[in-house]
């Protein structure tokens, strides 16, 4: 069984072609795990209006004691996505953003590798706004690597691109506070742990670069000096002292 994890909020605008994408590839069994903020636009309309019966929605209350100027939008969000996480059912585990789209094969490119490997994340194509392909394939390379300080000082991980065994999945929670990017916090935590990671080097998701995003791949991060060796130190003292329930 496969369980596909999406955490939405006000996603209206792309969530049907997500979901569409998603959806033809899955088997009657699967099913998608859609944990959302408390969306103010019609973005549950369109799900529920989809009316297929693998689609579970779950409500997620905002933590508002985490509220920051510049960094709530980040805590939500990671937070969001645990809720999901820790509803799905599936052997096998992919997370997904609202506004991207899938390859139409990337289940059945992907799903083999888990005889032998932990987790993985694929190689992805840029897309506009209008989902039109800017980049073809974005990454050249594996940009992940087998220590914690080369990836704390790559941050080479993309959630909307990973899979992972649930139960190896299941050893990154609870998040600890403050968590400021779930897809860096479960790399860092699986790759320093020792879990084996398989990188596919073809592209098999499309990342959605756009105005809205909560946090870019494409190009170098407009955050400063001091914010970029700030959290790779938090990451740094929540992974090395972070013990599993």
């Amino acid at each position: 069984m496969i369980s596909v994890c999406i955490a939405t909020f006000n996603g209206e605008k792309y969530i049907k072609d997500q979901l569409l994408s998603i959806l033809s590839q899955l088997s009657d069994e699967d099913e998608v795990i859609i944990s959302d903020d408390g969306s103010k636009d019609k973005t549950l309309d369109i799900v529920n209006g989809l009316s297929d019966r693998r689609i579970h929605i779950y409500k997620h209350e905002k933590n508002q004691s985490l509220y920051n100027k510049y960094l709530s939008a980040f805590y939500f969000s990671s937070y969001n996505f645990e809720n999901a996480i820790s509803k799905a059912k599936g052997d096998v585990v992919y997370l997904a953003d609202q506004d991207d789209i899938w390859s139409a094969d990337r289940i059945k490119r992907t799903l083999p590798y888990f005889n032998k490997y932990d987790f993985l994340m694929c190689n992805y194509a840029i897309i506009d706004a209008c989902g039109n392909v800017v980049n073809k394939k974005y990454l050249h390379s594996n940009p992940i690597g087998g220590n914690l300080i080369w990836n704390l000082w790559k941050i080479p991980f993309r959630g909307c691109c990973m899979a992972f065994k649930r139960d190896v999945l299941a050893k990154t929670v609870p998040f600890p506070r403050n968590c400021i990017n779930h897809d860096i916090w479960i790399g860092l935590l699986l790759t320093h742990k020792g879990y084996k990671c398989k990188f596919v080097d073809e592209p098999l998701h499309f990342y959605r670069d756009h105005t809205t995003n909560v946090s870019s791949v494409v190009g170098k991060s407009p955050n400063p000096l001091y914010f970029k060796i700030w959290y790779r130190l938090r990451f740094l003292f929540q992974v090395l002292s972070f013990k599993s329930k």
